[in-house]
């Protein structure tokens, strides 16, 4: 049904197009009068398209073919999509029963900062159902304060052998990347696992790394953010939680993601380790690209992985969100254009619904595209959020058509982002360190 409508509605803006360009329509398709005039019979008199417009016919034409193919191109993209989310939600149902054997494996943790609920974060990690693992909490500094919470994990969970690994590669631009050259080196077994410090996995977290393992060469999970409290905490984890998790899924293992990498070590060697991401700002995805490039396979877990985002500040939202904005653009531009086109469709319907003949169209179609979106929340909420964060979040829905193309506009401008309190510039996915 979501792949009929895109089509009708890619068919509707082809046509108005050829009236915005002065060309006669299609043989077999009826003038623009006659379809005013059936639509107003049609469509009840509240929604019915308006009879005089002022302005010219040029202008109503293009803002009708830009509206509807911009939304003909999100539909597509949900009927690409969707069905790619309810396979891999069926998947996810299945218990995680190891496939075969469970290797041993070393989880990399690099810490920075107190954020709140790390130490629980941290329990977390330990507290996993899994017969041989070690965990080196990574840091650069030697008075970082995220130790007191790793010293606490650890004295609740006392038989996990975990080791700290102080310092970074001087020669590592991106600072994660930098402790994890560290951690690389430190590491006893054959596998390992890269987490940032907001995820909260549940005890069969390394089992699905385990499982998919047995028939890849690296894994990635999809990240869902999970108890949003403050306002722009749940603006942003609706908008993640939505848009870019729908995306990932639908790759399916085609980009990786730094919430959490699994990788074998052999793999990584061949890919040229995480020195050959030393400075790129979005190393995961230049890692999954490296490693595919070599010929490794990389698996999407069956499984989500959950963040822990209470919540931030204005400020603090929006340098993150310009940082990953202009990390997209730089290092993967086609996908940028494609989000971009996708978060520009809902507020060029409401253009088309004040300024166009068409307003009852451009209304419905908004209504359709911010059912599905809400209907992912939905889904997502209920298995693996758990506490109803985002279905409180839903009414924000409608501030995302304002809010995503600000970020887009923001992170189409400018190379300098902020990050761990160092400034960087990036060009061509690279990042060069400005503060010193």
């Amino acid at each position: 049904m979501v792949l009929g409508f895109g089509f009708w509605f890619s068919g509707r803006a082809l046509r108005a197009i050829r009236t915005a360009h002065g060309r006669p329509p299609a043989p077999g398709t009826r003038s623009p009068a006659t379809r005013r005039a059936s639509e107003t019979r049609r469509w009840p008199a509240s929604l019915a398209p308006a009879t005089r417009f002022e302005g010219s016919t040029e202008y109503r034409g293009r803002v009708t073919a830009v509206a509807f193919a911009l939304a003909g191109l999100a539909l597509l993209r949900y009927a690409y999509a969707v069905p790619r989310l309810v396979r891999w939600f069926r998947r996810a149902r299945v218990a995680s029963i190891p496939k075969g054997e469970t290797p041993p494996l070393t989880l990399l943790k690099p810490l920075y900062g107190r954020d709140p609920g790390l130490s629980d974060n941290l329990v977390a990690t330990l507290r996993q159902n899994y017969p041989d693992f070690e965990v080196l909490f990574l840091h650069e500094r030697p008075d970082e304060p995220a130790l007191t919470d790793a010293w606490e994990a650890t004295a609740q969970v006392p038989d996990v052998p975990v080791r700290l690994v102080p310092g970074r590669d001087p020669d590592a631009a991106n600072p994660k990347v930098a402790v994890l050259l560290q951690g690389e080196a430190e590491a006893r077994h054959v596998i390992l696992v890269a987490a940032d410090s907001d995820v909260r996995p549940d005890p069969l977290y390394l089992r699905d790394v385990a499982n998919a393992l047995a028939e890849a060469d690296a894994v990635t999970f999809a990240p869902v953010m999970f108890g949003m409290r403050t306002f722009w905490a749940r603006v942003v984890g609706l908008a993640v939680d939505t848009d870019a998790f729908l995306g990932i899924v639908a790759l399916d293992g085609r980009a990786t993601v730094g919430a959490t990498i699994g990788v074998r070590r052999e793999a990584l060697a061949r890919a040229g380790g995480w020195r050959a991401v030393a400075d790129r700002m979005a190393d995961d995805y230049a890692l999954g690209q490296a490693l595919q490039r070599e010929g490794c396979t990389v698996a999407l877990a069956r499984r989500a992985v959950r963040l822990h985002h209470p919540g931030g500040d204005f400020e603090e939202t929006a340098r993150w969100m310009q940082r990953w904005t202009r990390t997209i653009r730089a290092a993967a531009p086609g996908w940028f254009v494609l989000a971009g086109a996708v978060a520009l469709a809902p507020l060029a319907l409401l253009l088309a619904a004040v300024a166009t003949p068409y307003a009852a169209a451009a209304l419905w179609l908004l209504v359709l595209l911010t059912a599905v979106r809400a209907a992912i929340a939905v889904a997502v909420d209920f298995r693996f959020c758990w506490d109803r964060s985002l279905v409180r979040s839903l009414p924000m829905l409608p501030l995302l058509w304002f809010l995503e193309p600000a970020a887009l506009a923001a992170g189409l401008f400018g190379r300098v982002v902020t990050w761990r309190g160092r400034r960087y510039r990036i060009k061509r996915g690279r990042a060069t360190l400005l503060d010193s």
